[in-house]
């Protein structure tokens, strides 16, 4: 392994940190989020997500990203179509 080849390893690893980091910390974030509540009436409050469906709507992101992923097919082809392919 040479020494330039070696430094973007290293680097690799690095990344995978702050990436990792990254999550832990945005696990951290959610927790809290998810434990929020809301004051309802004098002396009680209820939580601000009373279904995980309401935190996070798992069918309504998975449609998202197929839907992007429909939009730049169409670019594509539109692309293809201009260049004359």
């Amino acid at each position: 392994m040479t020494i330039p080849e070696y430094t973007l390893l290293m680097e690799a690893v690095q990344l995978r940190e702050v990436d990792r980091d990254y999550r832990n910390h945005l696990q951290a974030f959610l927790n809290l989020a998810v434990k929020a509540e809301k004051k309802v009436g004098k002396n009680k409050t209820k939580p601000v997500y009373q279904r995980f469906r309401k935190f996070f709507d798992y069918e309504k992101e998975v449609d998202r990203v197929r839907n992007r992923k429909q939009k730049n097919e169409r670019l594509d082809i539109i692309g293809r179509m201009m260049k004359g392919e």
